[in-house]
């Protein structure tokens, strides 16, 4: 397999509703909120013509990958709680068959996790999530998938807060010699758990993604682990020399990349800071996903031994196609050029 993913699965689950009739709900424009099965299914009662997709960071990224062309497989958990439970699972796993990816996952006697997530006019989104399952995935579902014909692995930064399902990982990846990709997720996990950061990058060859709003929070957890007198950096000044110290320390791995939406991506490698601009966008329909979509890319070109420069600009064009569907789903033409022209400018060595 060339690429497994561990994280939550989750059942996304998308509408279009005008913002008065979204604030009734108590759903505001801009909002991330968790909420409890019994509210979802509430919530889901008052949206028309809801479409259901799988989401979840590693399947949004393996969706992506797969259809690159390359072998991808996911471990998490549904739930098996009811009868509408078990649909909701059949659901999510149809949809990843659809793709291509393949699953190993076990079943709860609890809810499947889904999210609604609520477009409204002007491009915003405001997301409501029952996690249920998702995020109780138990080490020994990871052990059996995780050999030496794997290529790359890609973990769900959440699961950064499950101390044993991280050192597990980070013992398997080393005795396998495997590439591990962590996209930190949120700001949240940024900060309360970034200090786990510097054990992954110290021991295996790791790549971390994360956007611009989990950055500063990821730098600030790790200042303390650098060394020298920063005085009154700004924000930006601080996010360059804690990822410019830890990318230097190794020469190969580690790669930590910032995923800047319509700014493009901007990475650190080697001590060093490099920048990459996007396409020009005229129109979006939905953002959602877009930044998985561009770590599927990413870890596809590194596949195909691209250089970094042009891994970036083609998980920026990658992400970019992913603003012209709703939700968490993939234009299946669009990736089809995307696949082709990957395999044309496949370059051997970095």
């Amino acid at each position: 397999m060339d690429i497994l993913g561990i994280g939550n699965i989750l059942l996304d689950i998308f509408c279009f509703s005008e913002e008065d009739t979204a604030l009734s709900l108590g759903l505001h424009p801009g909002s991330s909120v968790h909420v409890s099965p019994e509210r979802l299914d509430e919530l889901l009662l008052a949206v028309k013509n809801p479409v259901h997709v799988s989401g979840g960071a590693a399947p949004n990224a393996l969706k992506a990958a797969s259809a690159l062309g390359f072998s991808c497989g996911v471990i998490g958990c549904t739930g098996m709680e009811d009868r509408d439970t078990d649909r909701w699972a059949r659901i999510l796993d149809a949809d990843l068959a659809a793709y291509g990816v393949e699953r190993t996952i076990e079943e709860r006697s609890i809810a499947t996790g889904r999210c609604l997530i609520v477009h409204m006019p002007g491009g915003v989104v405001s997301v409501a999530c029952a996690p249920g399952a998702a995020p109780t995935i138990r080490p020994e579902q990871i052990e059996a998938d995780i050999t030496a014909k794997t290529r790359m692995v890609f973990l769900d930064g959440r699961l950064l807060m499950n101390p044993v399902i991280s050192d597990r990982l980070i013992t398997l990846c080393k005795g396998f010699s495997l590439p591990l990709v962590i996209d930190i997720g949120s700001a949240e996990t940024a900060g309360k758990h970034g200090a786990r950061i510097p054990e992954f990058l110290t021991r295996t060859d790791c790549i971390i993604l994360m956007n611009e709003d989990e950055a500063f929070p990821l730098a600030a957890a790790l200042e303390h682990t650098v060394p020298g007198d920063r005085g009154m950096q700004s924000a930006e000044e601080l996010i360059d020399t804690v990822f410019s110290f830890y990318t230097g320390k190794i020469q190969n791995y580690p790669y930590i990349i910032r995923k800047e939406g319509p700014n493009g991506a901007t990475a650190w490698h080697r001590g060093k800071k490099i920048h990459r601009d996007s396409i020009e966008k005229k129109y979006c329909i939905d953002m959602t996903a877009a930044g998985d979509i561009f770590a599927g890319a990413f870890m596809a070109a590194l596949l195909k031994n691209l250089p970094l420069a042009k891994a970036l600009d083609f998980a920026n064009t990658a992400a970019r196609h992913a603003l012209d569907v709703p939700g968490s789903r993939i234009d299946w033409n669009d990736f089809a050029d995307l696949k082709s022209e990957l395999n044309q400018t496949h370059s051997p060595g970095q």
